[in-house]
């Protein structure tokens, strides 16, 4: 009965698997890249993983100051991760291209969109541009059962 039980407790100790989680690193450069106006992206240094977020035409208006944007099925904040680097006309394509390959894809659940709209050089009182800087709060990913969250990450400063 001992040797049964020893047995069972090593099955039990060694049988234990943390998981293949790989957590992603979510470090992008501080460039904000754009196809149109509404979709906006960041890339990591090997342009292999991606951030997107995807406006729509009421979030980047000239009213100054500090809005919040619920993340939803229009107004959404991706995740992308590549199996080798992607073109810088990547997104601008009408029909996405066959390579790279998309090896994970994961859609915010939840979180807001934070965009705080800047009065930009401004000539004779007349305002001659914007800058949007945007920040995500309460960001959420689920991957299968796993949960990816951050409480503030700064997109960057879009100008238009």
């Amino acid at each position: 009965m001992k040797k049964i039980f020893t047995l069972f407790i090593a099955f039990t100790l060694f049988s234990c698997n943390d998981g293949n989680f790989d957590i992603p690193a979510f470090e992008f450069t501080d460039t904000i890249n754009t196809c149109g106006e509404y979709l906006l992206y960041k890339t990591n240094t090997e342009k292999t993983e991606v951030l997107i977020i995807s406006l729509t035409n009421t979030q980047l208006d000239t009213i100054v100051g500090e809005k919040p944007y619920p993340i939803s099925s229009s107004l959404k904040v991706t995740y992308r991760i590549f199996d080798e680097k992607i073109g810088a006309d990547y997104f601008c394509q009408e029909i996405p291209p066959a390579t790279p390959l998309v090896l994970k894809e994961l859609d915010a659940v939840e979180g807001s969109i934070i965009i705080n709209t800047i009065a930009t050089v401004i000539e004779d009182e007349d305002v001659t541009s914007y800058e949007y800087d945007i920040s995500i709060k309460d960001l959420l990913f689920l991957d299968n059962n796993e949960r990816i969250y951050f409480e503030t990450m700064s997109f960057g400063t879009f100008k238009k």
